[in-house]
Parts: C-alpha cells; sequence; structure tokens
C-alpha cells in the first residue's frame, strides 16, 4: 500500500541516500536499505523499479512527491556529480523545515489553550456573576467584545484559508512569488528559493555550460517550475535586447548578490565557485530565518492573550468600580 510520506520522512530518505552514497553504496543498494527501513509503505519498492527500468535516481525520487523546485534541483545535481550534496542539503533543509513545523505546533497548544480557557471565563461571567452583581451594562459590553473577539478569529481564519487556496491554485512561480510576500515567513522561503537557483547555476556553470546552455536545458523542466520560467524569461529577455543585470535586478527571486557577482566580471570555474559559496551562504541563512520564525510565534499570541485579559478586567471592574463609586 502505498502512503503518503511526512516532510520528516522525505527528508530522513533524502539524507540516508545521501550517507549511503557517500559511503560508497550504490544508488541501487541504498533504495535496498530504503525498502527494508519502510516495509509497509512501498514508495521505494516503486523507486527501486524505477531504477532497474534505467530511469535516473532523480526521476524515480518523484515517487517521494516533492516540490518541483527541489525536484528539478536534484536532476540538475545529478547530471552534473552533486548529487550526494544536493540530496544531504535538501534533507538537512526539509528536516529542519518539519522540525519547525512540529515544535510551531507544540508552541500553540498553550496558548490556543489559555484563549480558549479566557473566552469561557468571559461567557462564564457574562452568564452568571454580571447579572448577580447587578452591573449597568457589563453584560452588554461583555457581548460587545466577545462578538469582536470570535468575529476577529473567524476572519482571520477565513483569510488564511482564503489565501493558502489562492496560492494553491497558482503556477509554481506564481506561487513563490506569493509565498515570499507574506509577512515573518516570507524571507524563509525567499532564501530557500535563492540557495537551490544558485546552487544550480553553480553546478551548470561548474561543468562548462554557458548562459545559453543552462537556460535552453532549465526550460525543459516541468512547465511553470521556477528554473523552467526564469531561463525562458531570461531567453527572452536577452534576444530582445533587454540588459541582463538590469533583469537580475528586477527579479524578485534572485538575491542583490549575483548582480554584484556579475559584475565583478569573473567566469567560468572562478564564477561557478562563488555562486555555489554564495548558495551555502544562502542555506544557512535560511536554516536562520526559521529559527527566527519560530521565536517569534509565542511572543506574539501571549500579547494577543495579554491583551484579552486587560480588556476582560476593565469589562469587569470598571463597572462594578462606578457603581461602588456611585454608592459611597
Amino acid at each position: 500500500m502505498v502512503k503518503k510520506l511526512t516532510l520528516e520522512q522525505k527528508a530522513e530518505a533524502l539524507l540516508i541516500i545521501s550517507k549511503l552514497l557517500k559511503n560508497g553504496f550504490s544508488l541501487s543498494q541504498s533504495i535496498k536499505c530504503l525498502r527494508l527501513l519502510n516495509d509497509r509503505n512501498n514508495v521505494f519498492e516503486k523507486i527501486h523499479q524505477d531504477l532497474q527500468a534505467g530511469q535516473m535516481i532523480s526521476q524515480s525520487l518523484q515517487h517521494l512527491k516533492l516540490p518541483s523546485v527541489v525536484f528539478n534541483q536534484l536532476m540538475i545535481a545529478q547530471q552534473h556529480g552533486k548529487m550526494e550534496l544536493a540530496l544531504e542539503q535538501t534533507g538537512l533543509l526539509l528536516k529542519s523545515q518539519a522540525k519547525q513545523k512540529n515544535k510551531f505546533k507544540e508552541l500553540l497548544a498553550y496558548p490556543c489553550f489559555i484563549l480558549t480557557f479566557l473566552l469561557t471565563i468571559l461567557i462564564g461571567m457574562k452568564i452568571y456573576i454580571v447579572p448577580q452583581l447587578e452591573v449597568a451594562g457589563g453584560s452588554k459590553n461583555i457581548d460587545l467584545f466577545l462578538k469582536l473577539l470570535l468575529l476577529s478569529l473567524a476572519l482571520g481564519m477565513v483569510a488564511i484559508i482564503l489565501m493558502a487556496v489562492q496560492i494553491r491554485k497558482k503556477s509554481d512561480y506564481q506561487k513563490a512569488l506569493a509565498l515570499v510576500k507574506i509577512p515573518i515567513i516570507g524571507k524563509i522561503y525567499l532564501s530557500f528559493y535563492q540557495f537551490l537557483i544558485l546552487q544550480g547555476l553553480g553546478m551548470q556553470l561548474a561543468s562548462g555550460m554557458n548562459f545559453f546552455d543552462i537556460c535552453e536545458v532549465n526550460s525543459r523542466f516541468q512547465k511553470d517550475s521556477i528554473q523552467a520560467h526564469l531561463a525562458q524569461k531570461f531567453v527572452t529577455g536577452v534576444t530582445t535586447g533587454k540588459d541582463l543585470l538590469k533583469m537580475i535586478d528586477d527579479e524578485k527571486l534572485l538575491p542583490p548578490q549575483l548582480k554584484v557577482i556579475l559584475q565583478a566580471g569573473e567566469s567560468g570555474p572562478q564564477l561557478a565557485q562563488d555562486l555555489l559559496l554564495m548558495s551555502e551562504l544562502k542555506f544557512e541563512e535560511t536554516r536562520r530565518h526559521l529559527k527566527k520564525a519560530l521565536n517569534l510565534v509565542q511572543p506574539i499570541l501571549f500579547g494577543v492573550i495579554a491583551v484579552v485579559i486587560v480588556v476582560t478586567y476593565l469589562l469587569v471592574l470598571l463597572p462594578i468600580y462606578g457603581m461602588m463609586k456611585g454608592m459611597s
């Protein structure tokens, strides 16, 4: 039976293949090991069958349902003898992403519990405490606050769902442009895409390919994938007389450092080395952004909870204070 692998399982699979290849095992032996480790899932059986049929490992790994930008990157890596490195770095990033995702869920659990508890207290105060104290306008104020709070939560959830649905409908390139604009997590996606693009360019240049060769190869990738879209865009632009550096400046998915490297006038192996070095820096930057985004989540949620607590106290205590002042 084919079961959908989790992000963490996909990452582990890529890392295991990378380690086995580095230790001298063949691709076929590496996949056999994964079949033994995951005997309840025949995804790796399908990958093994593809390898036996003569397909490249990058093609066979499509059964892991990896994002097209990652799938294309593995194809580039295999063509230029950097498969172990690409598998390892992609696996590490996916594993880090899965870890942060799980930690994110854990961090959300406590604030969500507190928020639910506060809502329960508000409802309890409205039904039981306020009527007994006979506070003028207290029930109406709590009603209004509850409605505003629930409406805000509902609108927030609806907005997130609608945004997710809209992004899913877009092509890979348009999806990437939408993701990099999202507050907080946008930087993570941007540095991740830049890492893959720079690494691919570096590997292709290191093998002796020129700009037009790279664009021609990349344009054959999956339609509307990031690499294919950029290749077609740059070939069309250069052939119509547009300035390459200006096009790099205008492209949101390319780092400004790429323009600086090209302006230095380097070419061939040295340019390839610089791009690969820059991709390593983007790799580390992606991991830093992941940690930073995770560290922001809980303080923001606790800030929202603090506001709810303060407003709740004000709604109840101010009317009571006014009533006591009137009695005195």
